[in-house]
């Protein structure tokens, strides 16, 4: 099929942006080409006369109208973009490049403000530490996932939280203190489960706790943690081809999609089973683009996960009586007790 007879006349973009309530002017669209949010139209010669027409590729309608309605609350063209972009339709690569190099500055800048954070905190006594914690926990706080985990526990168990999450960033994290007390202990670790998303209900039965919580998840925050901290993420974007890039959008947006899926079949779980009370789909969509892309870079070394680290992940092991869960370090001895 001629792909010209598909092609649309800047006229007629301009028409169907005005039928859909957004007045913009040929300068406008010419502004948005040129900046990589549009595709670039193809000069095509008057049939019969003299002078040209600008072509713009098929589909680039409805590539126009999602942007004019995105711009009714958004006007940096670079976030324009982002969003364009992750509805699946094709912007200018550098614009998204320069996204994700911002990102992983952002995570670089994390990590090394940990870094610091916790040899000042070693080097202070842990009335100092746990101030430090309060102080920035009753703030104000710019990252958004921070905000509702906060609603979520409460502001008064927010700094337990933080000290938590903490302690997993830590060689020792898993090391529970003998001197710890039975009570503040599950305590703690109730409030730590509450902001990782876990229903209330389910959070209060200390046998499923232990095993979902202790068992499942936290061995594998400690070890996302331990990697993430050791991971050059400014060069990891070196090796990044744009249609890894692409794979890796889509891949984030489809395993997203199912869990979103996955909440609608809440009823049929059993009563034992562990319900999270975060829609992740719901959560990406909330996010700046910049967190958003955030999300992405962090997807991306997944998918690039060298073996070694691999290999130290902990594993599921389906047996004749359901799941357990095996890490690493434990086979190797040096496992904590954690309860």
């Amino acid at each position: 099929m001629d792909t010209d007879v598909l092609a649309e006349k800047s006229e007629e973009l301009l028409a169907l942006a005005r039928q859909h309530g957004y007045p913009i002017s040929v300068y406008q669209l010419a502004r948005w080409h040129r900046a990589g949010l549009l595709p670039r139209p193809q000069q095509h010669p008057l049939k019969g006369g003299r002078g040209t027409c600008s072509l713009y590729p098929p589909g680039t309608g409805e590539q126009l109208l999602l942007l004019c309605s995105l711009r009714t609350c958004e006007r940096r063209l670079a976030h324009l973009a982002w969003r364009v972009w992750l509805a699946g339709y094709r912007v200018e690569g550098k614009l998204i490049r320069i996204q994700l190099q911002r990102a992983a500055v952002r995570l670089t800048l994390w990590w090394q403000w940990l870094a610091g954070f916790k040899q000042a905190a070693s080097q202070a006594d842990a009335e100092q530490t746990l101030d430090w914690i309060e102080c920035y926990a009753q703030g104000p706080l710019r990252w958004q996932p921070l905000r509702r985990i906060r609603k979520r526990v409460g502001r008064k168990h927010f700094s337990t939280f933080l000290s938590r999450l903490l302690d997993l960033t830590t060689e020792d994290g898993s090391e529970r203190a003998v001197s710890d007390d039975e009570y503040e202990w599950q305590l703690d670790m109730r409030i730590l489960a509450r902001g990782l998303g876990l229903e209330k209900r389910f959070t209060s039965k200390r046998k499923a706790l232990e095993y979902y919580l202790l068992g499942f998840l936290l061995p594998r925050l400690r070890w996302f943690f331990r990697w993430s901290q050791e991971l050059a993420w400014e060069e990891l974007l070196e090796h990044v081809t744009a249609f890894e890039v692409l794979q890796a959008r889509d891949e984030l947006l489809t395993w997203l999609m199912r869990q979103g899926t996955a909440r609608q079949l809440r009823d049929q779980f059993p009563d034992d089973y562990p319900l999270w009370e975060i829609d992740l789909q719901e959560y990406f969509r909330a996010l700046s683009p910049d967190d958003q892309a955030l999300v992405l870079v962090v997807w991306l070394a997944l998918r690039t996960l060298p073996s070694s680290w691999r290999d130290r992940m902990p594993a599921i092991i389906i047996g004749p009586d359901g799941c357990s869960y095996a890490n690493p370090e434990e086979q190797d001895g040096k496992a904590h007790q954690t309860w």
